[in-house]
């Protein structure tokens, strides 16, 4: 058991064993793994009672990330957004690369993980992506240690979808999204996840100034790339776009 106090109010304890010596205080609050609770030494009964309050002793606090993660230089994320750009236009799919942060040399490598893309494609033969699947390899170097994930929405924008923050919640780290790549620039979305929670970042914050997309993909990155294509008739399509809309 642990005690916090104060001069000015009462104390605060901390239940850390269930062997705890029940404190002698006449009015003390505990703080316990389910719960915060009102606790009494009365003359004619002793009592523990679901806080409905926080202890008036506490400030408050908000929730914040101050970014200080390494920046991708500026032909690494030229050379990113170039490998999306060739998965787009050889299969209007989506592909995603990891960042690895090498402790060693103290910078940034990319990783482009083996990866499967879904696209959907109609009976008139209109092609659009649909959602990316890969994971993490197993054979890095030791210093190597993944800090974030880039990953494209082809010709959409880049603004999370429900998929990528459910994908993402736990997983922590950066996350940034490149959307409209018929653009040039294409437009960046760039996240960290902390303990589930989400921020928004400034795009300087992790990358130097982008300027244009390399012209050529490694053929090695784009050997990596697998598309399953899932068929689907023109009225369905117009269904799920109608739903969509709605």
């Amino acid at each position: 058991m642990t005690e916090l106090s104060h001069p000015e109010t009462t104390s605060v304890y901390l239940k850390t064993s269930q062997k705890m010596v029940w404190p002698n205080a006449s009015f003390f609050y505990l703080l316990t793994a389910n719960g915060l609770f009102l606790c009494r030494n009365h003359p004619f009964f002793r009592s523990c009672t679901a806080a409905r309050n926080w202890p008036s002793i506490l400030a408050t606090q908000h929730v914040f990330l101050a970014p200080n993660y390494p920046k991708m230089p500026r032909l690494m994320i030229e050379q990113i957004v170039g490998f999306f750009a060739a998965v787009a236009a050889l299969h209007r799919a989506e592909a995603g690369v990891l960042l690895a942060w090498d402790t060693a040399a103290e910078q940034l490598h990319i990783v482009v993980p083996q990866q499967r893309a879904t696209v959907a494609c109609t009976d008139s033969g209109d092609q659009y992506p649909i959602g990316l699947e890969y994971e993490t390899p197993t054979d890095l170097p030791a210093s190597w240690t993944i800090v974030g994930d880039v990953h494209s929405h082809v010709h959409a924008g880049p603004t999370p979808s429900t998929i990528d923050n459910d994908d993402e919640t736990y997983r922590a780290g950066l996350h940034i999204v490149v959307g409209r790549l018929n653009l040039e620039p294409p437009d960046f979305h760039a996240e960290a996840v902390v303990d589930g929670t989400r921020f928004r970042l400034k795009l300087d914050h992790v990358m130097e100034s982008y300027q244009r997309r390399a012209a050529n993909a490694p053929a090695d990155w784009l050997q990596k790339v697998s598309v399953k294509v899932d068929n689907i008739s023109n009225n369905d399509n117009n269904k799920e776009q109608a739903h969509g809309e709605s």
